[in-house]
């Protein structure tokens, strides 16, 4: 049985939908939308499909192939390179400033934090390290306190999520990642701020080059 949806926000709801499926990688980069599929699934008209299409297309999620039909967007080397270069800049700039704002408490949380999503991928769990690094990550952006940057970020926050979920492919990466954010966090912690701005530009720059590497 399809899931469906009262009239109420139905585009939103619609949109809403079909980006946690590419989100959580149950739409892969590559795969055909099918508007017969998702309008027999959803129980919509084609108006708030087509609308919330169009919304994923300005995402970059999905991309319209002319006398071919819409698709999940299939990333590239350049589209990555672009993507983690501008996290890299902006992230290190934020973390500058957060350095000096974020508190011995809020730190000690994100270190429970990511000792618990270590516990869990080394149980077979991956869900509670994609949350512990987004919220260390937005923790770290929005204690910079620079508007323009939030909400930049903010922009890039899908593909982000996205290129993280797509390229674990294995349990060694997050592993890899979530000793890295310990290894920040602890520099933080200790208030030595050069240690931590080099260590997140090297976590950003192995995080591209991993993603590189799967889509080159």
């Amino acid at each position: 049985m399809g899931t469906t949806f009262d009239n109420s926000n139905l585009y939103e709801r619609v949109y809403v939908y079909l980006r946690d499926k590419i989100l959580n990688n149950e739409l892969q980069p590559g795969s055909k939308i099918v508007y017969e599929h998702f309008l027999a699934e959803l129980g919509v008209s084609r108006t708030p499909l087509r609308d919330a299409i169009n919304r994923l297309k300005q995402d970059g999620l999905i991309e319209v192939k002319a006398r071919s039909g819409s698709y999940v967007y299939f990333p590239n080397a350049k589209d990555i390179e672009e993507l983690y270069d501008v996290r890299k800049a902006l992230e290190c700039q934020a973390l500058l400033t957060a350095a000096t704002t974020l508190t011995k408490s809020r730190l000690e949380a994100l270190l429970r934090e990511a000792d618990e999503a270590e516990t869990a991928i080394k149980k077979g769990d991956i869900q509670p390290f994609f949350e512990a690094d987004r919220n260390l990550h937005r923790t770290i952006i929005e204690h910079s306190n620079n508007r323009l940057l939030i909400s930049i970020m903010s922009t890039l926050e899908l593909k982000i999520k996205w290129f993280g979920v797509i390229i674990t492919k294995n349990f060694d990466r997050p592993l890899q990642a979530n000793d890295m954010h310990k290894r920040i966090l602890r520099a933080l912690y200790e208030s030595d701020h050069e240690k931590a701005n080099a260590l997140m530009s090297d976590h950003i720059e192995e995080i591209k080059r991993y993603t590189m590497g799967d889509y080159a």
